[in-house]
């Protein structure tokens, strides 16, 4: 599976969205990818929502992509939509030895992770100067 498979696009509510295929394999390649794509919609700093419901593995280099000044500079905050409890596990190793500078939440439902998107990018905005 490849980069091209991923979707990313910016939706009229000022969230990002990726989502990954089913049985996914995260790779350091498609991080960059997605993050090229990401920068193609905006360059503004945004919260992101990922749809990881199945991703299969994650690789230790795409998993601290997240990480790195590249990702950073484009995300207020980061929802992790997950399914099932091996992803939720594998979320989870994330949050706990790559765990980005942003806050960082997993789900398991869009409409919690998109309501607390909603209030991490107020509170940015207000501590930026209004600016989303």
């Amino acid at each position: 599976m490849t980069a091209a498979e991923t979707e990313v696009w910016l939706d009229g509510d000022g969230i990002v969205r990726i989502r990954y295929p089913q049985n996914f394999n995260l790779t350091l390649q498609v991080m960059q990818e997605v993050n090229r794509r990401h920068r193609r919609l905006t360059t503004d700093k945004r919260p992101v929502l990922v749809y990881a419901e199945s991703v299969a593995s994650a690789e230790y280099e795409a998993q601290q992509f997240a990480s790195t000044q590249q990702a950073i500079e484009l995300t207020t905050c980061l929802a992790i939509i997950v399914r099932s409890f091996f992803t939720r596990a594998m979320a989870e190793l994330f949050m706990k030895f790559h765990k980005p500078p942003y806050p960082t939440r997993i789900f398991n439902d869009e409409q919690a992770a998109l309501a607390w998107l909603e209030d991490c990018a107020g509170d940015s905005a207000e501590t930026n100067g209004g600016r989303r």
